[in-house]
């Protein structure tokens, strides 16, 4: 498995730069890491993205998910933004489609019909 990790170097410590994400690794994994030094203002771009640019992305993938509910009720899809870039039975099979077609960070979901209720329990 290949995962991209920006970090900062500071006080002797590499910092990751995730930017809302957690790298989801199990303790005392071990990894390689190839080190390339990248502009200030790239990693900066890297951690730039506006509060209002991730809500507008967010209503987008919603409002795609009402639009195509019926469609894929069921299934799993892998979102790019509002774009369908994977699907299938399990999420397995949709992540696989999205990198395929060369989504990186895709956004995951299940897709249930309409009038499915949902229950957490309690």
């Amino acid at each position: 498995m290949q995962t991209k990790l920006r970090a900062t170097y500071q006080n002797g410590v590499f910092v990751p730069l995730l930017n809302g994400e957690s790298l989801n690794l199990p303790e005392d994994t071990t990894v390689e890491i190839t080190l390339e030094t990248i502009e200030a203002n790239d990693a900066e771009m890297f951690l730039e993205k506006s509060a209002d640019e991730e809500k507008a992305m967010r209503q987008s993938q919603i409002e795609w998910l009402k639009a195509h509910r019926d469609e894929y009720a069921g299934q799993y899809v892998a979102l790019d933004g509002d774009v369908l870039v994977g699907h299938g039975a399990t999420i397995r099979e949709a992540h696989e489609q999205a990198k395929q077609n060369g989504a990186e960070n895709p956004f995951l979901t299940r897709v249930f019909a309409e009038e499915t209720i949902l229950s957490a329990g309690l």
